[in-house]
């Protein structure tokens, strides 16, 4: 496929944006409040360390995805259980995925329709996605990158002239540290999904830029979760803020004119990229689950195969709604996926002396080869 130096920055906006968006600020004001800021930024920063490892990992053999060289750096005792982590990892993330957007439309749009039925639909279109492959999933994130960002620009340029700027203040003289410090590692957690990048291989390779896409879509993604925060609170408070579901609707409810009416076009961006996130996490599991049991050219019953557990997860998320948001907000879920992020640091280390033992090598052969002369 064509490949382009900023490809995979676009790429790594559209995923990264999706959780975010929709699910990132009401937690934030609860806990930070008006100290909002520093938990995003924070959070940011502490992702940072974590793509640096990443990549030094990917950069190990950019032609090949971690599945296949993993094992040359660990043994494959090893490395196909954390393989199998990863898989369990990502099929519950996509059963997550899919509950936490049927409850999004199950709540506003469509309050009449069984939950399991729209359940089963965005399932369904969320399998069909994955099936159109990966190099489709690239090309179509860089369409959905333009149009998201502009009307990132342009909703921001209407929720900010309603705003109540005289409380910008408290976002200075407020000192609540260790809620801040909290929800910093909360936001890792929604900004640090760096370890999928390492399955675009061979379709996106690593090199040196790589950090840079990768930390400058981070940063964008960044960026505009601190929009929506600053909108959100400026707006409605953070009393009432955060009693808000969804915030990014209500914003957009209660704005006058053309914005007003235009939910149905944001809300429409926002499933798309939701659908790409989930579509690709079907696509890391399905060769995840492909490695594991080396079967080759399966990709289309094993992605069916995936789906359809990723669906009857959603489902039993979908019996207790509430249990599932205090789940899914919870901090320990936070750690969980952090330390799913710990694993490149791992094979990291790994490589580290991985190379030490090819350079001893190196230094034994010349030795060996002139005792016999």
């Amino acid at each position: 496929m064509r490949n382009t130096p900023w490809q995979l920055f676009r790429f790594g906006f559209v995923y990264l944006n999706a959780i975010p968006t929709g699910f990132l600020i009401s937690p934030i004001l609860w806990n930070s409040a008006y100290l909002g800021w520093a938990s995003i930024l924070g959070g940011y920063a502490l992702s940072l360390i974590l793509l640096w490892f990443t990549v030094k990992v990917g950069l190990w053999d950019p032609h090949k995805p971690w599945l296949d060289f993993g094992s040359q750096l660990v043994s494959k005792w090893i490395h196909f259980p954390i393989v199998f982590l990863v898989m369990f990892w990502a099929i519950n993330y996509v059963g997550m995925d899919i509950e936490g957007f049927t409850l999004f439309f199950d709540t506003n749009y469509m309050r009449e329709t069984p939950q399991w039925f729209v359940l089963l639909i965005v399932g369904l279109v969320v399998t069909i996605s994955a099936r159109w492959g990966l190099e489709t999933m690239i090309y179509i994130s860089d369409g959905l990158f333009i149009v998201i960002v502009i009307a990132i620009v342009f909703m921001n340029m209407f929720f900010f002239k309603e705003a109540h700027f005289d409380m910008a203040i408290a976002m200075v003289r407020h000192h609540n540290y260790g809620s801040t410090i909290k929800d910093a590692l909360f936001c890792l957690s929604f900004f640090a999904e760096w370890i999928v990048f390492l399955f675009l291989a061979p379709y996106l390779k690593f090199d040196r830029r790589s950090f840079r896409n990768l930390a400058a879509a981070g940063l964008l993604v960044t960026i505009g979760m601190l929009l929506q925060w600053a909108s959100t609170l400026l707006n409605f408070g953070p009393y009432l803020g955060r009693e808000l579901q969804y915030p990014l609707v209500e914003l957009m409810r209660a704005a006058s004119g053309f914005l007003g009416n235009s939910d149905p076009l944001m809300i429409g961006l926002w499933s798309s990229s939701m659908f790409l996130h989930s579509a690709f996490l079907i696509h890391i599991s399905a060769r995840c689950l492909a490695k594991l049991f080396q079967l080759n050219h399966m990709d289309g019953p094993l992605i069916a195969i995936i789906g359809g557990t990723a669906i009857v997860i959603a489902y039993q998320y979908s019996q207790n709604p509430i249990r599932f948001m205090g789940d899914f907000n919870s901090f320990g879920m936070a750690v969980f996926f952090i330390l799913m992020e710990f694993i490149p640091i791992f094979y990291w280390i790994a490589s580290l002396f991985r190379r030490r033992g090819h350079k001893h090598k190196a230094r034994q052969k010349p030795r060996q080869k002139q005792k016999p002369a």
